[in-house]
């Protein structure tokens, strides 16, 4: 009784933090960290039922707004493929777009990731390793490999994809919001470590650092079992879609043994593809990178969100916009792309 007393009061608490930091949010356009807390620990005490009650507040205050149906780098998607695709995300989580990434951007993407500095993700027990360095495939120094938001959002290609309408428009169907651009990432991971590591995202964990989400994975190189593919448990992105126990232990990394038994084997979803492939996720959904047991993998990430209420990235803006697509998205829907637009004074 006095446990559950003690659980009661400390949902009341974060209940009251997170509607200060909402406010705080409307007002600065920045989340405090106790707010950011406060919506893990709600989310964990619930089920999801707290994300769902503030994304159903988000899509009445910015509902979806008309997106061109152009074709960018991928073929525009009619009424049909863009349902089946939301109803699939809505159901298990993820969708496997019917198109890829054509090869000539695959390429070019390659290059960049093999000379341009990454920043080294130092392992678990790892010290010493350089801050940044190439990759070099012959020599791995760390089993992850990270480039900085900056020079990603001011790639030419990147920004295409950003600006893409196929992949706005399903992350708006699914979000049921105008959505928010917000996290761009590219990473190789490595077989430098022949174990899982914790610090390169290899053990099953759930994000949340916004409201609502999806993310687009886009595999650069050909993924196959040995090669560290992504792990996805169907459904476990829904409302208590994650057992309660599991819940308990807050926002942690869980091991197979921990997260196998829970679930039917046909719902922990193992993709391997070829490069070009774009896997859209509810990464509130349990997850994780298989560790590398052989050569490496490329990903790049893009997320779009129904809002930027959460922990705070490091604010960056475009240095310039070099895809006339992306300049004409930004100016027809500045939303959009609002977290790395300059501020307007």
């Amino acid at each position: 009784m006095l446990r559950s007393l003690k659980r009661l009061a400390r949902a009341c608490i974060d209940l009251v933090s997170l509607a200060g930091g909402w406010i705080t949010y409307g007002i600065t356009g920045r989340t405090p960290h106790w707010a950011g807390m406060s919506l893990i620990r709600l989310f964990c005490v619930s089920g999801g039922r707290s994300n769902d009650l503030m994304a159903r507040l988000v899509s009445w205050r910015f509902p979806p707004v008309t997106i061109a149906v152009a074709p960018g780098v991928l073929p525009a998607q009619d009424a049909q493929q863009l349902a089946q695709g939301t109803t699939e995300l809505r159901q298990r989580g993820y969708h496997v777009l019917d198109h890829r990434v054509p090869d000539h951007i695959c390429d070019r993407l390659l290059d960049f990731a093999l000379t341009q500095p990454a920043i080294l993700r130092a392992g678990e027990g790892q010290a010493g390793a350089p801050a940044t360095a190439r990759y070099d495939p012959q020599h791995p120094q760390a089993v992850r490999y990270e480039y900085t938001q900056q020079v990603l959002i001011d790639h030419p290609d990147i920004q295409k994809l950003m600006a893409d309408p196929a992949l706005i428009s399903v992350a708006q169907a699914y979000l049921g919001a105008e959505p928010v651009v917000d996290v761009i990432g590219m990473w190789w991971h490595t077989a430098y470590s022949d174990k899982p590591d914790s610090e390169a995202a290899q053990f099953y964990h759930f994000d949340m650092d916004r409201i609502k989400w999806v993310k687009f994975f886009i595999c650069l190189t050909d993924v196959a079992s040995d090669n560290g593919p992504h792990f996805f448990v169907a459904g476990s992105h829904r409302t208590d879609g994650i057992p309660r126990d599991l819940l308990a232990k807050g926002y942690v990394r869980l091991n197979d043994d921990e997260v196998a038994p829970r679930y039917a084997p046909q719902d922990v979803i193992e993709f391997t593809a070829p490069r070009g492939t774009i896997i859209a996720e509810d990464t509130r959904g349990l997850h994780k990178g298989q560790h590398v047991r052989s050569g490496h993998r490329l990903m790049l990430q893009i997320q779009f969100s129904n809002s930027l209420f959460g922990p705070a990235y490091p604010k960056l803006s475009f240095s310039r916009i070099a895809d006339p697509g992306l300049a004409k998205a930004a100016r027809e829907y500045p939303r959009i792309f609002s977290a790395y637009l300059p501020a307007r004074g």
